[in-house]
């Protein structure tokens, strides 16, 4: 098998697909989490660890991929990494309790994190400017469309052969990409840097990072808003399958419907934004996802649970999401153009963190109960709100 060319479409698909692996790794099964609960006997709460920790773990692999294959190179890292994804896709197919699926798919979420830092990292180093925008614009959109399709593949999979046939699905799915990186993948990093694990290196980027005002605020309201959609994600199959009566494949439709809501924001950003400036984007967002939410609570609390009073606000509320998420991430990367890597990289920390942690104190209230899923949902907004009040100055520049 010939070494893939940057310029083949083969190498833009492998990227593709190292990046989407993520999103497949929770989307996919979130359909399956209720019959989970049912095989192992557990509440739905502990269930839902499967997916907090998978995030946990991929938000410590965004901290140090980076790094370590600025030390030792991209692909024996990438390499390393995919082997430990299929190892652990494989343990959680295998899994004979609920505690061996958890710490399997802790460690499947650090393996996962690999895919995704290194295949970016790989774009950076193998891509002219003007090339990379062009193969990042085809990888934005595959990474936006692959949460509406994965549901709806993991509710068919959960429908005809039970849940454990979605991890089968990952782990050949992730054997392929370990054949492509080792027969297909040149190194790509042209010199390796001895000093890029050195800890006083690390600790002054992240502590220059954090002291940003600018930086940190619109880091907070990325990984709210993001803690905030992500909850209503992991907390909405138990409400449409368990309370509402839909079988996995209907809650897969509805899923792809509230992604389109999403869609329908990022469309609209990339054609205003150079116009209104990411700013005020993120405030129209903002302002947007906290009607939307406090309007799905309060139908929630008063009126007779329907999929009506949760699909329609929170399509509009993913409208809000596609205009805030891309445009505060702009306003978090702005002032340290010279530091994209370690700021992406901790961005990504918080992002999959706040994630998780809203998914643990779901899992902490209760899954029988539409109420905690749309209060984590405002809850979320309200902390994203209030750093954009708070924290972010007034300027552009606000250190």
């Amino acid at each position: 098998m010939s070494r893939l060319r940057p310029e083949s479409l083969s190498m833009t698909l492998l990227l593709t697909a190292l990046i989407a692996i993520g999103a497949m790794s929770i989307n996919m099964t979130l359909p399956a989490l209720p019959a989970m609960a049912e095989v192992f006997g557990v509440a739905g709460g502990i269930v839902l660890m499967t997916v907090a920790l998978f995030s946990f773990g991929f938000a410590v692999g965004q901290l140090f991929y980076g790094a370590v294959s600025d030390r030792f190179g991209r692909r024996p890292v990438l390499l390393v990494g995919t082997l430990l994804y299929t190892a652990t896709s494989l343990a959680c197919y295998l899994a004979p309790n609920i505690e061996t699926l958890i710490i399997a798919r802790l460690l499947q979420g650090l393996a996962a994190a690999s895919a995704q830092v290194l295949a970016r990292a790989i774009v950076r180093d193998i891509y002219t400017p003007n090339e990379a925008a062009k193969v990042l614009s085809l990888i934005a959109a595959v990474f936006t469309i692959t949460p509406a399709f994965a549901p709806l593949i993991g509710g068919v999979l959960q429908a005809w052969l039970g849940w454990r046939s979605i991890f089968a699905v990952l782990t050949g799915f992730s054997t392929i990409l370990v054949l492509a990186v080792f027969f297909g993948l040149n190194e790509s990093l042209k010199r390796l840097d001895p000093e890029a694990l050195r800890p006083t290196r690390l600790m002054t980027n992240t502590a220059a990072l954090l002291k940003n005002r600018t930086f940190l605020g619109y880091t907070l309201v990325f990984s709210a808003v993001f803690a905030a959609m992500f909850g209503f994600h992991s907390g909405s199959s138990f409400v449409f399958i368990k309370l509402l009566g839909y079988g996995p494949e209907a809650y897969g439709v509805l899923f792809m419907t509230v992604i389109g809501g999403y869609l329908v924001g990022t469309v609209l950003s990339m054609k205003i934004t150079l116009t209104i400036g990411y700013q005020r984007l993120v405030w129209i967002g903002m302002m947007i996802c906290l009607c939307a939410s406090a309007t799905m609570l309060a139908l929630t609390l008063l009126a007779p649970l329907g999929v009506l009073i949760l699909i329609i606000p929170q399509f509009i509320f993913m409208i809000g999401v596609g205009l805030a998420l891309p445009n505060s991430l702009a306003g978090a990367m702005a002032p340290f153009p010279d530091k994209a890597g370690s700021s992406a990289a901790l961005i990504g920390f918080f992002q999959q963190a706040s994630g998780g942690a809203m998914v643990a104190s779901l899992g902490a209230l209760s899954t029988d109960s539409a109420v905690p899923m749309v209060a984590c949902v405002f809850s979320g907004t309200v902390i994203a709100v209030l750093a954009l009040i708070v924290i972010v100055p007034r300027t552009p520049s606000g250190a």
